[in-house]
């Protein structure tokens, strides 16, 4: 069951993520702080299984281990965000990416 652990947490910050961004739609600006975000609620939730079985997060031996599992976990959620939106980004939206550098070159 250790194993499992680190999925559930990025599962969840990319959830939260993609939450986070439909609360925040308007405000695009702060979108930057989504890294951050997904950092902390990720080293939480390494905190609050680490507490509730503490055999669940790779037999940390301590609740600061278990908070940089859960950090690195939450971080690798927006890193997931990044694949999923580059294996299905438009091919459309990759010509308009590119007639921008090319003028913004000029």
């Amino acid at each position: 069951m250790c194993f499992a652990s680190v999925p559930i947490i990025v599962v969840c910050c990319y959830v939260l993520g993609e939450l986070y961004k439909l609360v925040f739609r308007k405000k695009t600006q702060t979108y930057k702080f989504i890294p951050i975000t997904m950092c902390v609620i990720g080293g939480i939730l390494g905190i609050i299984m680490f507490y509730t079985e503490p055999t669940m997060i790779f037999d940390a031996d301590n609740a600061w281990v278990a908070l940089g599992i859960g950090m690195v976990s939450g971080v690798s959620a927006t890193g997931t965000n990044q694949i999923v939106k580059q294996l299905f980004k438009n091919t459309d939206d990759t010509k308009k990416e590119a007639a921008n550098d090319s003028s913004s070159q000029k």
